[in-house]
């Protein structure tokens, strides 16, 4: 199971009836958000997930058939054929749970998806990194072994990819820290030089860079408390805030985001440096009113939107506070953390999240939502009750394996205390 299920400080998520009329139709393809921040409702839906540009029909009978023409497809010798059979993998990753469909062609998956990553095409590698974190996203377990191949695979083009791989798969504290120390790397040239100019960086870089940050923060939000401590001392009183102040949007708002998910974790463990500086406070509410005519109209209103929040955050003690309603369930969002993890998510999954959070045990447990129920008899077909079944007795598994490996993980701390 992932790390961050290891921590004392797990997201405050439940699950709860939705008070919907059980006799309505309830559309499993669609999820509804009520109480959305002003940060994710202005976002627009052709900048979440991914264009299914290739039209994929998915029915339960063709999903082998899909599955193993889609592998067997990655090893044409055509850049354009390879393409596209990777496009049909992300569809049908993303919009169905087929974990152990997954499970049983791992190897050939494994192989052909490293390959792909490996020929040195960006727009190829880039759909192969999705799909590779959609591979680990179904699958939902600790894999050491399978995440080394991968990272090595990936390294350094494709970070938010391996961001996830890495929170889904590996145990290792050693390989996360290892990971976070080259994660960096990568956006340290953003930071501050010393004089306290904002360096010039070229659009692509500071993508990179973005993508990086991003991981980063993920991966911070799972380590121990001990490790946490040292992280945010070295990194939130100055190399953080100071990539406010770069030129680049995109960069800059997911700056303001990991220093809000690191004060929260912050304040959850006591540290310190539990409490913004002043300097911050004044660069926050800056950002939360700026109004510079060379940014776009839409730039700044999300720049205004997110700095906002974030800036409430600290004066007025708000957190994010927002439901997610996916068929009879609701989703709470009550944290800065958790609503990382759904944003994290939901760029990868796009239009399947509802679909996971319902059915994937994995993704559940993120969230710490309880087991799915079990639905009614008389509306449900019999193979969507071997489907129940099936999963039921998966997250027991998962949940089996979390508890060991948390006992497991707190002996260590213990010791290395």
């Amino acid at each position: 199971m992932p790390k961050y299920t290891k921590k004392s400080r797990p997201p405050r998520n439940k699950t709860t009836k939705s008070g919907a009329d059980d006799s309505a139709s309830i559309d499993d393809g669609v999820s509804t958000c009520s109480n959305m921040s002003d940060v994710t409702s202005i976002y627009e839906d052709s900048e979440v997930g991914f264009p299914l540009g290739n039209d994929v029909i998915l029915t339960s009978d063709s999903l082998d058939e899909k599955l193993d023409t889609s592998i067997e497809g990655l090893r044409n010798k055509d850049l354009r054929t390879r393409e596209n059979y990777l496009r049909t993998l992300q569809t049908l990753l993303s919009q169905k749970y087929v974990s152990e469909l997954v499970s049983n062609r791992i190897e050939s998956l494994t192989e052909q998806l490293i390959a792909c990553l490996r020929k040195g095409n960006e727009s190829e590698g880039k759909l192969a990194a999705t799909v590779s974190s959609l591979v680990f996203i179904q699958l939902g377990e600790v894999d050491d072994e399978l995440f080394l191949k991968f990272r090595d695979a990936i390294l350094p083009t494709y970070t938010q990819a391996l961001g996830i791989i890495c929170f889904i798969s590996s145990e290792e504290i050693s390989s996360t820290v290892e990971l976070m120390k080259i994660l960096e790397t990568i956006f340290s040239p953003s930071y501050l030089s010393e004089d306290g100019a904002s360096p010039i960086i070229n659009h692509d870089l500071q993508e990179l860079h973005t993508a990086a940050l991003t991981s980063w923060c993920l991966l911070a939000s799972t380590l121990p408390d001990n490790l946490a401590h040292e992280l945010i001392r070295i990194y939130l009183p100055e190399k953080i805030p100071g990539l406010l102040e770069t030129n680049d949007s995109d960069l800059r708002n997911q700056a303001g985001e990991t220093i809000a998910v690191l004060y929260e974790i912050a304040r959850d463990i006591h540290s310190i440096f539990a409490e913004p500086s002043e300097s911050l406070l004044i660069t926050l509410e800056k950002k939360a009113n700026e109004s510079a005519k060379y940014r776009g109209k839409k730039e700044k209103r999300l720049q205004r939107a997110t700095f906002r929040e974030i800036y409430n955050s600290f004066e007025e003690g708000t957190s994010p506070d927002f439901d997610i309603k996916f068929g009879r369930e609701t989703l709470e969002i009550t944290s800065w953390t958790s609503r990382f993890y759904y944003n994290m998510f939901s760029s990868i999954l796009a239009t399947g999240m509802n679909v996971h959070l319902k059915e994937n045990g994995f993704l559940r447990s993120v969230f710490n939502l309880d087991e799915p129920e079990i639905e009614n008899l008389e509306q449900s077909k019999v193979n969507k009750l071997d489907r129940h079944n099936a999963n039921k007795a998966a997250f027991k598994t998962r949940t089996q394996a979390l508890n060991k490996t948390r006992a497991n993980k707190v002996r260590r701390n213990h010791y290395e205390d």
